[in-house]
Parts: structure tokens; C-alpha cells; sequence
């Protein structure tokens, strides 16, 4: 009497056929089955990369000559999180926050017409001498 070896495809459960050692139906099943079962740490890599790419077409769209500055409000209305950025380079005891090529530092400029501190950032191009940045050479003994 023969026996037959009944597999089943571990995303969707249909019975598999040909080769033995076949896990998945297609391909679809296979993406499924490894994003249902993807880990924590790799869900939050998702989202900061997701957020970072976000943030440096936000910074590109608003700066096409390589500087730029904008109201803080502009980067929040399109959704822009200055909680994520890929480096920091410090440049006269300001700090600009790097999104990939694209930078901001915070600045404030006091409006002529009310008097108070208005919330913008100056946005910057990374430019070749900005590869050279070494974080010890601030680094005190």
C-alpha cells in the first residue's frame, strides 16, 4: 500500500504538490507568511526608514537650490518628524539634523510686524566637506 506525504502550504493551508520540500503555493503566500511573521524590532526599523524617506522628500520639495528656510509649521503640515534623522553635524555651535542628504537646524527670526520669536528651519544640501565630521574631536578628557 503507498502513502502520500499531504503538505500544506503554511500561509494559506492549501495542499502543496511538487517538490518535496516546498513550504508556499506562490509567492503571495511566501511575502504573507514571512510579514505575518516579521519581529518587533524589525516593524520599528520599517517605520523609521518609512518616516525618514518621508522627511527628506518633504526637505527636497522645499529646497530644489540647496538652501532653504521655512516656517516649522510648513515641515508640520506635511508631515515631517523631527524625530527621526540619519546624522548630526554641528557648524558654529548650531546642530543640523540630516534626513539622508538633506538638513535643518532649528532657527528663530523675530517677525517685524509682531515682535516675537517665529519658529522656522533653515535647510541646507549636505556638502562634501560635511563627510569629513568626526563626533570625538568634541570630545572632551
Amino acid at each position: 500500500m503507498q502513502t502520500f506525504n499531504l503538505r500544506e502550504c503554511l500561509a494559506c493551508a492549501k495542499p502543496l504538490s511538487g517538490r518535496i520540500d516546498k513550504k508556499f503555493c506562490d509567492d503571495q503566500c511566501r511575502a504573507t507568511y514571512n510579514n505575518r511573521n516579521k519581529k518587533a524590532h524589525e516593524e520599528l526599523i520599517h517605520t523609521t526608514n518609512k518616516a525618514l524617506r518621508k522627511n527628506r522628500m518633504i526637505l527636497k520639495s522645499l529646497c530644489p537650490n540647496g538652501k532653504a528656510t521655512v516656517r516649522k509649521e510648513v515641515l508640520i503640515e506635511m508631515g515631517f518628524d523631527f524625530k527621526v534623522f540619519t546624522s548630526i553635524f554641528p557648524a558654529k555651535g548650531k546642530l543640523y539634523y540630516f534626513s539622508y542628504e538633506f538638513g535643518i537646524m532649528p532657527i528663530l527670526e523675530t517677525s517685524i510686524s509682531e515682535g516675537v520669536p517665529v519658529k522656522k528651519v533653515l535647510i541646507i544640501e549636505r556638502q562634501p566637506f560635511m563627510s569629513a565630521y568626526d563626533p570625538w574631536k568634541y570630545v572632551k578628557n
